[in-house]
């Protein structure tokens, strides 16, 4: 009697153990067989609107996250939504996941389960042609526009000028035009979005960069490990077989890393 017992408590030990495991390999979904993807959009070359793409949509972020999600055999589903807070969102039942150039921080990490980095990125100062040549250092008594909640915003507040007033904006395109009609004299934001730019338009310039080490990395819910996974393992793979170093060309002009 009491080996079957012994037994009995063994087997059931064993199965709460495998049960765990399963757990942790299954991915938590908004939508059966999609991978909804929370995105700003737009914000050029990440993110912009493109019928003929996924879901609608084209760009770096939108075209790695279809990628990751053919990888997954899941239908890609691209939710359009305010980047302030964004990382919030999978854990209100909005989406699986945001892919929307954001940066890995400690504070968001608190709220937020981060795929392992897949793109480098820096900050930088544009300004139009005809101030080519300011630096940050010269804006005292000058506007410079930053867009709500991004590390391009805590580094204008950290490194201005005492003088220097930010105007925030909620929306990543509004710094453009506003750059344009001289509501401000510069916007500080992300590199390879600035540096996009300045190759599209001759009246825009990036005249400094600054090294941040920042990474972007896709969010989750914090108790979605499952899901983690599977994006980790995917972006490995893209890694590998050398989707991810061609997609990474075709936007930014090199293979990346």
């Amino acid at each position: 009697m009491k080996r079957s017992l012994i037994l009995l408590l063994l087997v059931l030990a064993l199965a709460l153990v495998a049960s765990a495991c399963s757990s942790d390999d299954d991915a938590a979904l908004v939508a059966e067989g999609k991978l909804t993807v929370c995105s700003e959009v737009p914000y050029e070359p990440f993110e912009f609107e493109d019928p003929s793409g996924p879901s609608g949509y084209g760009g770096f972020d939108i075209e790695l996250m279809d990628a990751i999600a053919q990888e997954l055999e899941l239908e890609l589903v691209v939710a359009n939504t305010p980047f302030d807070g964004i990382w919030l969102q999978p854990a209100a039942g909005a989406c699986d996941v945001v892919a929307s150039a954001m940066t890995i921080t400690d504070e968001r990490a608190e709220n937020a389960l981060f795929s392992d980095p897949y793109f480098n990125a820096a900050q930088s100062l544009m300004v139009t042609a005809a101030n080519d040549g300011l630096t940050l250092a010269d804006t005292d008594g000058m506007k410079i526009g930053v867009q709500t909640g991004t590390t391009g915003e805590i580094y204008a507040t950290e490194n201005k000028p005492g003088g220097a007033d930010l105007v925030s904006f909620d929306e990543g395109a509004a710094l453009f035009l506003a750059l344009e009609s001289g509501s401000v004299d510069a916007i500080l934001q992300d590199l390879p979005v600035n540096g996009y730019r300045a190759t599209q338009d001759a009246n825009f310039v990036v005249t400094e960069t600054y090294e941040t080490d920042e990474q972007y990395g896709f969010g989750m819910a914090l108790e979605n490990d499952g899901l983690a996974s599977q994006v980790n393992d995917a972006l490995k793979a893209l890694r590998d077989s050398g989707a991810y170093g061609d997609l990474h060309e075709k936007y930014f002009g090199t293979r990346g890393e």
